[in-house]
């Protein structure tokens, strides 16, 4: 009785649709990378491997942090003004650059990086110039390559220090190439990993 019950009724009401299968999150494919050095030095290789990072995506993100001034917007693909509107849309104060979309972070500002870190799977590279702390501690276990940009006239020690504090870090010299500075600042440079 119960079986014709279901059919007549299923003549006035509509069926409940099936429960939704459960979403996973989707897997993250695009490298996060940190670089770590000095201003003059860090910033054209950490803009210059976001660029050779971005192999399958339309752009990539660059944070820079400490900074005292945000980069001007300068020439931008559509895919890194499309990026750096998507970052505006979260409340952070991108520009394109080039093939980047360039997120200069204050002081006081470094947490804002994780928003950059969810933006999507892009590419993202941080920059870290100011000193060593927990929250930029805290970025080293997103990062699947951390690079140190020592200049040559270095001490050294500091690639040892680097080595036995940091989970092994690529140690590598400032672009010197003509021309690969000025073309990594515009968003246009390219930087593999080093093996």
């Amino acid at each position: 009785m119960t079986g014709m019950l279901e059919r007549a009724a299923s003549a006035f009401i509509a069926p409940a649709p099936p429960a939704p299968e459960p979403v996973a999150a989707p897997a993250r494919f695009a490298p996060r990378a940190l670089v770590l050095g000095s201003e003059r030095d860090a910033v054209p290789v950490a803009a210059a491997l976001a660029g050779g990072l971005r192999e399958r995506a339309a752009a990539a993100v660059l944070v820079t942090w400490p900074v005292a001034e945000p980069p001007r917007p300068a020439l931008g693909t559509p895919g890194a003004s499309r990026l750096a509107a998507g970052l505006q849309l979260r409340g952070l104060e991108a520009v394109a650059r080039g093939r980047l979309a360039w997120l200069a972070l204050g002081e006081a500002d470094l947490g804002l990086a994780r928003r950059a870190l969810a933006v999507g799977d892009v590419p993202v590279v941080i920059a870290v110039t100011g000193p060593r702390s927990a929250a930029s501690d805290a970025l080293l276990a997103e990062a699947d390559h951390v690079l140190l940009v020592l200049a040559d006239d270095a001490d050294p020690r500091l690639a040892e220090l680097a080595r036995a504090s940091l989970d092994s870090p690529i140690v590598r010299g400032p672009l010197t190439a003509p021309g690969t500075r000025a073309a990594a600042l515009a968003g246009w440079g390219r930087l593999k990993v080093p093996a």
